[in-house]
């Protein structure tokens, strides 16, 4: 399944907005009703958001340009990990530092001091550090690996960038949007869409509906992944004439068991019959 089917999206509950007293004027146009004074989102905006959105990843990769995943919510900080490593994308899921795109000169040296380390630790020269400078230096790269492991392979500045949730690392879009960097996002409807290049209407509060989209953006109609999902759902399609089969042989076990019972019905109820000119005999002795 590379789109999600408006019936998956209810079910993860991406439809549901926020308040309508908390809900943003130009997001209004995402909404398609309001009940118990909830704004619901139109699934069909979501899942067309979600075509352009898969089109817009796939030119990207192919044209070898780099992409960063964001999601710092701790609900679905391990899915933004697995979807950017599952197309060599990368991620920031733990914290979004202030000046991550507007001063990446920074993020870039706190990227190569991290590696000096980690070659620092694989070579000879480790081996002479006491026991505690060798403790220390690896609490060091764990906090880097921690916060900065996701941006290693990012060489330049991001081509595109991805967000779990806009309303959740606005920082994040403030810096792109001053760089004229393209976002996309999934926004709620207390979210401004028009800070947003590509916006994908859905709500971000839900972890289920969150992972169900972002896995989706990855995959492309015609992968081999939505082949081998068609492949599975046409075996699943024909599998069901066997439980048919076995509800014949068993209706036929059944009718034979009817037959028998009325054949023992019919042996019992003889001598019942007997019984009754013997009662009518001693009636006569009696008179």
């Amino acid at each position: 399944m590379a789109l999600p089917t408006l019936i998956e999206l209810a079910e993860s509950g991406a439809h549901f907005g926020h308040h309508r007293s908390l809900t943003y004027p130009k997001a209004k146009g995402f909404v398609f009703m309001v009940k118990s004074n909830v704004a619901l989102i139109d699934l069909e905006q979501t899942q067309n958001a979600i075509e352009n959105a898969q089109k817009i990843i796939d030119a990207h990769r192919k044209s070898g340009k780099s992409i960063l995943f964001v999601g710092t919510k701790r609900s679905i900080r391990g899915v933004v990990r697995e979807v950017a490593e599952s197309i060599g994308a990368s991620f920031i899921n733990e914290r979004w530092f202030g000046g991550t795109l507007t001063n990446f000169a920074t993020i870039e040296e706190s990227i190569k001091r991290m590696t000096d380390i980690e070659e620092f630790l694989a070579g000879p020269k480790a081996a002479k550090l006491t026991k505690k400078d060798r403790l220390m230096t690896e609490r060091k790269l764990a906090r880097y690996h921690r916060f900065l492991q996701g941006l290693a392979g990012l060489k330049a500045m991001p081509d595109l960038i991805i967000l779990a949730s806009a309303s959740e690392d606005g920082i994040a879009i403030a810096e792109a949007n001053q760089l004229d960097i393209p976002v996309m996002a999934i926004t709620d409807t207390d979210m401004n869409p028009d800070k947003v290049t590509y916006p994908i209407p859905a709500n971000d509060d839900a972890p289920k509906a969150v992972e169900l989209i972002l896995r989706a953006m990855v995959e492309v109609p015609g992968s081999k992944k939505a082949k081998v999902e068609a492949e599975v759902e046409e075996v699943s399609e024909e599998t069901p004439e066997e439980p048919k089969a076995e509800k014949k042989a068993s209706t036929k076990k059944t009718a034979a068991k009817e037959v028998k019972e009325p054949k023992k019905a019919a042996k019992k109820a003889e001598p019942k019959a007997a019984k009754k000119p013997a009662a009518k005999k001693a009636t006569k002795k009696t008179k």
